[in-house]
């Protein structure tokens, strides 16, 4: 939703950030609730909203759902996929020279290690296979761990790093993972939705995408999903910086 910037989102703290996403999820409504209705459902203080109506460039909540209302005509409705995030944070990505001095960090850990393994949440599963098929394409020895807990960190001389794409990046088996790669001292690059969480936070290079949550139905019941577009475009990304330390 273009009201709110990737900028602002990533200066968001956990509960600041639940209620965007409440709002982004029930944008038809949000225009007749009133502040204490939206607290309630993103589970959160009314101090937490006025905090995020703040953050968001409002004055307040009056101002903030005067926004909304503008923003509504012609927008994709609530709960739909609406490529517009992503597409924003690939731009402001793009001009950022923090996130560009982060790639080429997370490259030159990549290029310095002899294997690296990636892995995730089950969702992530296309997305493993293809990060480990664009690193092989880059000249890197690259293994997928599909369901995380596969691949034992290997003992010997070949240095090692490890790749996590998890939206949450908070379950106990992927924590567990990561503690195992972090104590035979492999380098950890993150791709996560928000960098509060603990494999963020764990990270020697974390890429957080802010991607507003859309609530579906999976097989196994109701689902909170998030655009994977920014996830492909820092794989790719990310490949292309690889080559060029593997050119030097």
């Amino acid at each position: 939703m273009a009201v709110f910037s990737y900028e602002q989102l990533r200066n968001m703290n956990p509960g600041e950030f639940r209620v965007y996403n409440f709002i982004v999820s029930h944008l038809d409504a949000v225009p007749d609730m009133n502040i204490r209705q939206i607290a309630a459902g993103a589970k959160v203080s009314t101090t937490t909203v006025l905090r995020f109506c703040e953050k968001s460039g409002c004055s307040g909540y009056t101002e903030l759902k005067y926004r909304i209302r503008q923003e509504l005509n012609g927008q994709v409705p609530a709960g739909r996929f609406d490529a517009a995030p992503a597409v924003q944070y690939m731009e402001t990505s793009a001009k950022d020279s923090v996130f560009t001095d982060k790639m080429a960090r997370a490259a030159k850990l990549c290029a310095d290690a002899g294997q690296i393994i990636l892995s995730g949440d089950r969702e992530s599963k296309p997305l493993i296979r293809y990060g480990a098929y664009l690193f092989s394409c880059a000249g890197k020895a690259a293994f997928p761990a599909e369901d995380g807990w596969g691949i034992v960190c290997p003992k010997g001389e070949t240095r090692h790093a490890l790749l996590i794409l998890s939206p949450w990046g908070s379950g106990q088996d992927l924590i567990a993972l990561v503690n195992t790669y972090k104590k035979a001292g492999a380098p950890l690059v993150t791709i996560t939705n928000t960098e509060h969480c603990p494999a963020a936070q764990m990270s020697d290079v974390n890429f957080s995408c802010y991607m507003p949550e859309i609530f579906g139905i999976s097989r196994r019941g109701p689902s909170e999903l998030v655009s994977q577009i920014p996830v492909v475009y820092l794989l790719e990304t990310l490949t292309t910086e690889i080559q060029k330390f593997q050119e030097q």
